[in-house]
C-alpha cells in the first residue's frame, strides 16, 4: 500500500500482509460470538469458507505459475468475511462454493489483489444469494431492544449479527490507521441523518393527518428538548456496522483521495439507506456498497489533486469569463524596460 505524498518519504513496517491479518484478528471476536451463539454449524461454515478460499488461491496461482501469496492473509480474510454473511442453517457446500467463486471470479478474474473492481465478497454473496435464495434467507430477524442484545443477539439471522458490539475491532483498525476514518464516518452519518430526515417527514405527515395546526412548531420543540421522533430500525445493525467498518473501507474498491473517500462514504450511506427504506437493511447494505464500488473509480479520477501550476476549480471559470470580456475593458500592466 502506498500513500501518495510529496517527498521525503519515511519507511514503515506497515504492508499488505499486516493489514490483512489485522483485519482477520479484528473479526475474531464476532466469529467467536457466532460460534458461541450458533455452535458447530457456525464453526463449520467459517472453516469451510476460509479453507476453500486459501486452497482456491493456492491452486490458481500454482496452475498459472504466479507467485503464491496465501501467506499474506487476503484469501483467508475473504473467506472469513463471506462466512459471516451466511446464515447458520445454510448447507456446508454453500460457503465452499461461495468462497471458490469469491476468489476465482471476484478476485483473480480481474487480476488478483489490488486489481479487482468489485469487492470479491460482495460479488460472491450476490451470486449465491440470487442462485440459492432459500438457504441464504435467514430464519430469524434480530431486533435489538436492550443493551445486552448488542453483546449477544439471540435473534441474529446471519453469523455477523451474533454480536454487533464485537465489531468494535473495526474501530481499532481506524485507530491504528490501517483504515482511513473518512469512509466510515461519512457512511455512518449518511445512514443516521437519512433516518432522521425520514422520521421527521413521517412525523409531519402524521401530525397533519391528525389535524395539528402547526406541526413545524411541534417539531421545533422536539429539537429544543433533544427529542427525536421516529425509531431507527435495528434489525440489521450488525450487517450495517460490518459494511461500514470492513466492506466499504476495502482499499482496491474505494478511492485513494481524501475528498474521494468522503464522497464515496456519503454515496454508500445514501444507497444503503434508500435500498433499506424500500427493502431490508441486510440486502440493502450489501447491494448498496456493491453499487458504490461502481462509481469509486470515477470519484477517484474527479478528486485527484491538480498538478503543480495547474488551474484550480475557481480559476477555470474565472479565466473563461475573463476571456469573454473585450480587451478594451481589461486593465493591463504596462512595463517600461
Amino acid at each position: 500500500m502506498y500513500t501518495i505524498s510529496a517527498p521525503p518519504h519515511k519507511k514503515s513496517k506497515f504492508n499488505i500482509k499486516s493489514l490483512n491479518w489485522s483485519k482477520i484478528f479484528a473479526l475474531v471476536p464476532v466469529a467467536l460470538a457466532a460460534i458461541y451463539l450458533f455452535g458447530v454449524p457456525a464453526l463449520g461454515i467459517i472453516l469451510a469458507s476460509m479453507i476453500t478460499a486459501v486452497v482456491t488461491e493456492f491452486g490458481i496461482q500454482t496452475i498459472f505459475k504466479q507467485k503464491v501469496t496465501v501467506k499474506d492473509g487476503h484469501a483467508a480474510l475473504m473467506g472469513l468475511m463471506l462466512a459471516l454473511l451466511i446464515p447458520p442453517e445454510a448447507p456446508i457446500w454453500l460457503p465452499v462454493f461461495g468462497a471458490f467463486f469469491a476468489i476465482a471470479i471476484g478476485k483473480h478474474i480481474f487480476g488478483g489483489s489490488g486489481s479487482y473492481v468489485f469487492h470479491p465478497v460482495l460479488v460472491s454473496w450476490v451470486f449465491i444469494r440470487s442462485a440459492w435464495a432459500g438457504p441464504m434467507t435467514p430464519l430469524s430477524t434480530p431486533h435489538i431492544t436492550m443493551l445486552s442484545e448488542l453483546i449477544i443477539e439471540n435473534g441474529a439471522g446471519l453469523l455477523v449479527g451474533a454480536s454487533p458490539l464485537a465489531l468494535i475491532g473495526g474501530v481499532y483498525l481506524i485507530y491504528k490507521r490501517y483504515v482511513d476514518w473518512r469512509i466510515p464516518v461519512t457512511f455512518f452519518l449518511a445512514v443516521f441523518l437519512f433516518h432522521q430526515v425520514i422520521a421527521f417527514v413521517s412525523e409531519i405527515v402524521h401530525l397533519v393527518q391528525e389535524g395539528v395546526l402547526n406541526p413545524l412548531l411541534y417539531l421545533a420543540s422536539m429539537f429544543i428538548f433533544l427529542e427525536v421522533p421516529g425509531d431507527i430500525s435495528y434489525a440489521a445493525i450488525g450487517v450495517v456496522f460490518f459494511g461500514i467498518l470492513f466492506l466499504a473501507t476495502d482499499g482496491p474498491t474505494s478511492p485513494v483521495t481524501k475528498k474521494g473517500r468522503l464522497i464515496y462514504g456519503l454515496i454508500c450511506g445514501l444507497l444503503v439507506s434508500i435500498y433499506g427504506l424500500f427493502g431490508n437493511y441486510v440486502d440493502g447494505t450489501l447491494y448498496g456498497i456493491l453499487l458504490g464500488n461502481c462509481v469509486a473509480s470515477y470519484i477517484e479520477i474527479k478528486t485527484m489533486p491538480a498538478s503543480f501550476g495547474q488551474e484550480c476549480w475557481l480559476e477555470k471559470p474565472y479565466n473563461r469569463i475573463v476571456g469573454i470580456i473585450p480587451s478594451a475593458f481589461k486593465f493591463e500592466v504596462v512595463t517600461d524596460e
